[in-house]
């Protein structure tokens, strides 16, 4: 391990902060990692290519092989990234028992500087580079065709200023100024319209063959078609127009259980409906009696025409109730008005039939004293 920290010594003071070194929490060194460019010099310029190269120590390091690893290549196609591969393993196989970071870092920007040139295909046109061709490296290290590169801001521009044309004046006042985009990354690059403008097309756009409509290219057509109509039966098309008017709504945690309590209680009021109905409303299907309210019937206050019907006769000791009839009361009423007219015409007779009685009571008694 002392060699390994000699070597991070070394490459702290050569590569100073173009080199980051990450340590575990007992002080080891367990990742290291720079940024690797072609030598051009002091032309920064034409540095058109680049590389991230991550090496990882082994614990029996530098008798043990480490691993590395080739990140965020710029510039770079696969084949070239293969063969930096394999003169790096190369180069760790050779150096078995020494230090090998930094020789690895030399392999990488020698393969670099020798085809300081972008490989692989322009994004807005779909070509590679040629010679005598054009292009242009972002500050992201991205590579386009000038004249690509050129129609592109040319297009961000004409969208921002639709849009931007779109806004009500009190908006435009407060809208973000236009700024170009990478097409590859999106991130933030220098408008350089101007200066593109007098770029020529590459040299594989101006050569291409006239497009012509083969067989082949009909016939993927039709699948496209048909596989077109089968998602938009399934609901996989988004319609623009009826999703224009569509307005997204973004609740919080809140807003949420507010909502579901909402919909629980229109639930539980639904369920209690139907419930109330049955027991109040009657059908001819159901088991129960009616609840009939009872009420307290009130007599009328005896009279004379019903003090008959409610007297009461002690017979034999038990309780009789008669209900007399109107035709018999109302002849008993006739023959009491008749007994009250002969009433005056017997009153002497009757006198005299009553003193006769008395006297005649009077002597039987004394007779059955005497006796």
């Amino acid at each position: 391990m002392d060699a390994l920290q000699d070597e991070v010594e070394s490459l702290e003071a050569i590569l100073m902060e173009d080199v980051c070194i990450k340590r575990t929490s007992s002080g080891e060194v367990e990742q290291i990692e720079t940024t690797v460019l072609p030598l051009t010099g002091e032309e920064e310029e034409q540095q058109y290519v680049c590389v991230t190269l991550q090496v990882h120590p082994t614990p029996g390091y530098p008798e043990e092989s480490p691993t590395f690893q080739l990140l965020r290549p710029r510039g770079l196609d696969d084949a070239r990234l293969e063969a930096i591969r394999s003169a790096c393993n190369a180069k760790i196989k050779e150096s078995i028992g020494f230090p090998v970071v930094f020789d690895l870092i030399e392999v990488v920007r020698e393969h670099l500087s020798g085809s300081n040139l972008p490989s692989g295909q322009c994004v807005v046109c779909l070509y590679g580079f040629a010679d005598g061709d054009e292009f242009t490296r972002t500050e992201c290290f991205h590579y386009l065709h000038s004249y690509c590169l050129a129609r592109h801001l040319n297009a961000l521009r004409r969208n921002y200023q639709e849009e931007f044309d779109k806004l009500p004046a009190w908006l435009q006042k407060t809208a973000d100024p236009f700024q170009a985009l990478c097409p590859v990354c999106r991130e933030h690059i220098g408008d350089e319209t101007d200066s593109l403008k007098c770029a020529m097309p590459p040299s594989e756009l101006l050569n291409a063959p006239e497009f012509k409509v083969t067989e082949a290219l009909r016939q993927m057509q039709q699948r496209m078609s048909e596989l077109y109509l089968q998602q938009k039966s399934r609901g996989a098309i988004i319609d623009v127009n009826a999703e224009g008017s569509a307005v997204i709504s973004i609740e919080t945690e809140e807003d949420i259980r507010r909502r579901r309590r909402r919909e629980e209680a229109e639930a539980a009021k639904k369920l209690e409906g139907p419930a109330k109905e049955e027991v109040i409303k009657p059908t001819t299907s159901s088991t129960f009696a009616p609840v009939v309210q009872e009420t307290h019937r009130i007599m009328p206050e005896p009279t004379n025409n019903n003090y008959h019907h409610n007297r009461r006769h002690y017979r034999g000791g038990r309780r009789h109730h008669h209900h007399h009839q109107h035709g018999h009361h109302h002849r008993a009423e006739r023959d009491r008005e008749q007994n009250a007219a002969a009433a005056p015409a017997t009153a002497s007779g009757s006198t005299s039939n009553t003193s006769n009685g008395k006297q005649a009571k009077a002597q039987s008694a004394s007779s059955g004293l005497a006796r």
